[in-house]
This record gives structure tokens, C-alpha cells and sequence, in this order.
């Protein structure tokens, strides 16, 4: 199993992150697409060049992009559904640029509003997906790379997506795979019952333990040791960690270096 870096938990310049990771011996990462770098705004047209560039350092850094998560939108763009559809399909295209294999997404990404989502699980209706969804799958099919739906959770006492049974009816129903934050998802379900739902669909697992700020940092807790081993027996193939702002990078060594015993052991 691979273990690999969210640039955007480096530097919120991507550049300098996919640097940075080299620097520290990764040779996989999760690469954000960044709403500035990415820069769809009133022309209604990505940075399409800027991501041909990336590709370049990509290579001669000897990265390997394991994912790619969609940028966060801005509320002018979660107002217009054709901006959606825009942000979606040409996510997916600089994900394709850069080699990716996974394109993580959320609720916000793929679906129309919660309430219609919310509609769904309770009648077992067609999912609730934005215009462009169909072509932006095909796109993601004819290069090789799966579609993936991260388990948010977003409001107190609604679980939302962050479900197992919930997300194993979504994944089947949309074909597309399951991008899990393993720490998020036991509020909702013990691992097992995740694992038991969506062992075939595991695309990419999220790994990370909260500082005291309540931010992501790069995972050290004894519990991983027991968390991790359930998922050998998958077909998850990555795990994307993250680090905080002030962390040394002995700390993110380190880290990484535990999960890669961890995953020998079991």
C-alpha cells in the first residue's frame, strides 16, 4: 500500500508543495486543485496551462499523483449550475493532465442540494446528481481513472453521506468509488461496517490526527496500529496523509514511517 501527501496541507501553492514533498521523500501525492490555481472565475475558463506545467515538475521530481481533490467552490460557483458542471468536467481534465488515478469529490461537487440528496436515501430515487455528472464520467472512465466520493459530514445529528450504508447505495448507484476519511467516519460507523459496505470501492483513505487546534496533522496516535489492519484485506491501494503548518519535517518523516511499519506488520 502506498502512503502519500496532500500537497494542499504543504503549501497552498502547489508548486512549492510538490517540491516540499520531494524534499521529504514522498514519491506519491494528493494533489488539491487549488480555487486561485485553478482560476475559473469570470471568464468562465480554467488554467488549463498551469496544470501542462505541473506535469512537467511532476516528472522531474519523480512524483507519482495517486488523487486529485476538486477545489473548494466559492458560493458564486455553487450558485450557478453551470458553473458546476464547468468546475467538474475540467477538474476532471487537470486531473488527467497530471496522470491521476482517483478524482475526490464531495456532496457539494456532484449533487444538487442536500435536501434532494436527503429525498433520495429516503425514497430510493435516482441520486440527485448536477448536469454534466454523466459526461464528466465518461470523461473520468476513458482515462483511466475513478470517480471518488469522500464522506463528509457536515451538519450535527446528520450524517449525510458520511453513512456506510448510505455511501455503499451512492458508489453503486453513481459507479463511481469511495475516497474514505477513516478518523471522520467512525462518528457514524465502526470500521468493519465500513470495510463490510465498501471494501470493493475503496479508492483512497484519508489518515491524520487532530492537533490542538482542531486542524489536521500528520497521523502518530497508537490507535492507527489497530485502525489499519482490517484494510489490508481491501483493495485499497493509497493512504493520503496531511500535515499541519507548524510541523517539523522530522515529525512528517516520522509519520510516514510509522504507517509504512504499521502496513508491514499487518
Amino acid at each position: 500500500m502506498q502512503i502519500a501527501i496532500n500537497t494542499g496541507s504543504l503549501s497552498q501553492e502547489t508548486p512549492e508543495a510538490l517540491e516540499k514533498a520531494a524534499a521529504l521523500g514522498f514519491r506519491h501525492v494528493e494533489v488539491n486543485l487549488q480555487t486561485a490555481e485553478f482560476d475559473y472565475g469570470y471568464r468562465r475558463k480554467p488554467n488549463a496551462r498551469f496544470y501542462r506545467q505541473l506535469k512537467n515538475q511532476i516528472d522531474e521530481l519523480g512524483l507519482i499523483v495517486w488523487s486529485v481533490s476538486a477545489p473548494a467552490l466559492t458560493q458564486e460557483q455553487m450558485f450557478s449550475s453551470r458553473a458546476r458542471k464547468d468546475i467538474l468536467m475540467n477538474g476532471v481534465g487537470a486531473a488527467g493532465l497530471l496522470g491521476s488515478q482517483v478524482y475526490v469529490t464531495g456532496p457539494t461537487d456532484l449533487f444538487q442540494d442536500e435536501d434532494a440528496l436527503l429525498t433520495y436515501f429516503d425514497k430510493r430515487e435516482a441520486p440527485p446528481i448536477i448536469n454534466g455528472f454523466d459526461e464528466t464520467w465518461a470523461q473520468a472512465v476513458n482515462r483511466r481513472m475513478a470517480l471518488a466520493i469522500r464522506n463528509y459530514d457536515y451538519w450535527v445529528g446528520s450524517p449525510l453521506i458520511n453513512n456506510a450504508e448510505r455511501m455503499n447505495n451512492l458508489t453503486d448507484a453513481l459507479a463511481v468509488g469511495c475516497a474514505l476519511d477513516i478518523r471522520l467516519a467512525q462518528h457514524r460507523n465502526p470500521l468493519p461496517v465500513w470495510i463490510e459496505q465498501l471494501n470493493e470501492r475503496l479508492a483512497v483513505a484519508y489518515v491524520y490526527d487532530l492537533g490542538e487546534d482542531g486542524r489536521p496533522k500528520t497521523p502518530a496516535g497508537e490507535e492507527w496500529a489497530e485502525w489499519l489492519i482490517p484494510f489490508k484485506q481491501t483493495r485499497l491501494k493509497c493512504l493520503v496523509i496531511s500535515a499541519a503548518n507548524d510541523q517539523s519535517d522530522s515529525e512528517i518523516i516520522d509519520s510516514r514511517t510509522q504507517l509504512a511499519e504499521i502496513l508491514e506488520r499487518v
